[in-house]
């Protein structure tokens, strides 16, 4: 008879049927992260919305090399990516409506996860906004300089 070790840190492979089911409960997870910010969610109360202990859900999170707090960082990211894309709210709302108390705080964890500022990925991601906005800006020129070599 083999018997299975079930130390600490030796994860063991998941049937197809459990890796859906896990999917699932990631996807419904993240889901559920999505839905309680700009408040801070608590592992305990995801766990109980999703009808099971936090221990559960630690240990699933665990199976697939992944955290709780791993898991609203990329919430966060992903909404941060959608508002600076496609809304016209100031980096301080964004900042406010993804949990962060301060706008500095955002910007620093927003320069980890993209390794650029939130206004410079805006710019990046909306060049002809950025364009347009500093040609309708009050007495904006158009220069052309010709430098001799």
């Amino acid at each position: 008879m083999t018997t299975i070790s079930h130390k600490p840190g030796t994860a063991q492979p998941l049937s197809q049927g459990q890796l859906n089911l896990t999917q699932q409960v990631l996807t419904q997870l993240r889901h559920y992260i999505l839905q309680q910010l700009p408040q801070a969610p608590r592992l305990s109360d995801a766990a109980r919305a999703l009808h099971m202990s936090s221990r559960t859900l630690q240990r699933l999170l665990q199976q697939t090399d992944s955290s709780f707090r791993e898991l609203v960082c990329q919430c966060r990211h992903q909404l941060a990516q959608q508002y600076l894309q496609h809304s016209t709210l100031s980096l301080q709302q964004i900042a406010f409506q993804l949990g962060f108390e301060e706008q500095s705080s955002f910007q620093k964890a927003f320069k980890c996860w993209q390794g650029c500022s939130p206004g410079v990925f805006r710019q990046r991601k909306s060049p002809t906004a950025a364009r347009s906005q500093y040609l309708s800006a009050p007495g904006a020129l158009l220069q052309v300089n010709y430098g001799i070599n």
